[in-house]
């Protein structure tokens, strides 16, 4: 047993010290795959990545990559420098929320309060009710806890640890069918974003079948009932969740997440939510210690970008 949890945590530390330290970058030579886009000028949906809650990743920091690859595909990209009312997002199909905190933090000691205020989580639910599509990330704690009112707005319970580099399969049934993961190239055109996407056909949306996405990290999530996990976590799967972020040690508790996922999507009302519990999976990133790269250029995520751009295409009703 001793053993076990000194591999155990060797592992978990090397991955942690990298968060930690946080010597991430954008990578600068990132290039997007997507050379088709699905989107013009005329039809482009608008998306909102906030930049207001003192985010880990933003479109200017390290979710450059991110919006690179949205903007490959036609997407009109803003950051979103405002407080969250009916107002403010009114301009927006789709809303990017990506590991938001509570305060522009120079540590990661506790307490951890709420990034977003009730009144701002309830605008977010009331937009997505009447049309609007968000996607919502929260990493490895305390991104969870930072961001559990607006989570639980759409009945989704996040585990505030860190979850181990997991792989997700269609053979195996941890990656899950969807039209995300297996786009029948159909259209729908049942749009009821604040502007319709009218000019949207079959030819304008590829059909690309998802067999594997990798995840790096992160944390995990119960789905409530009436969403669809994406990322399904199995057996051997486990969360360490220590009382201070980062600070591990043999006696960290380890809780299974076994059933518990990192990727779901939802319908709500008129509108959509997608959900992750993991960032990188969704950029690219240069750690400016070793030079080494990490995510969408990663062994083992060569369908990452195209898992996101699924996604994407989902949220804006394009399938």
């Amino acid at each position: 047993m001793a053993f076990f949890k000194v591999s155990f945590l060797g592992v978990f530390l090397t991955v942690l010290l990298a968060c930690s330290d946080s010597p991430q970058q954008a990578d600068p030579n990132f290039t997007p795959q997507s050379t088709h886009k699905t989107f013009s000028d005329k039809n482009s949906p608008v998306v909102f990545i906030d930049e207001a809650h003192n985010n880990f990743l933003t479109a200017s920091g390290r979710y450059r990559p991110f919006a690179q690859v949205l903007e490959s595909d036609g997407y009109t990209v803003k950051p979103n420098k405002s407080r969250f009312s009916s107002d403010s997002l009114h301009g927006a199909n789709i809303l990017v929320i990506a590991n938001a905190l509570d305060k522009n933090r120079k540590d990661w000691s506790p307490p951890f309060t709420n990034a977003l205020t009730n009144e701002e989580a309830s605008s977010i639910k009331k937009w997505v009710l009447e049309g609007g599509s968000l996607f919502l990330v929260a990493d490895h704690t305390p991104f969870p806890k930072i961001i559990e009112n607006l989570a639980g707005e759409f009945g989704f319970e996040f585990s505030n640890g860190h979850v181990g580099n997991a792989m997700f399969r269609a053979k195996d049934k941890t990656l899950s069918e969807h039209a995300i993961t297996y786009k029948s190239g159909q259209a729908d055109q049942r749009l009821h974003l604040p502007t319709a996407l009218t000019e949207i056909t079959e030819s304008t949306i590829q059909s690309n079948r998802i067999e594997q996405v990798r995840s790096f990290g992160g944390s995990a999530f119960k789905v409530p009932p009436e969403a669809t996990s994406l990322l399904n976590l199995g057996r051997g799967a486990f969360s360490i969740v220590p009382d201070v972020p980062f600070q591990v040690n043999a006696d960290t508790p380890r809780v299974p997440m076994n059933g518990w996922s990192q990727g779901a999507v939802l319908e709500v009302g008129k509108g959509r939510v997608a959900v992750f519990a993991e960032g990188m999976m969704f950029s690219s990133q240069l750690d400016t210690k070793t030079g080494k790269k990490y995510g969408l250029l990663s062994k083992g995520a060569e369908q990452n970008e195209r898992f996101l751009l699924n996604v994407m295409a989902w949220l804006a009703h394009a399938i």
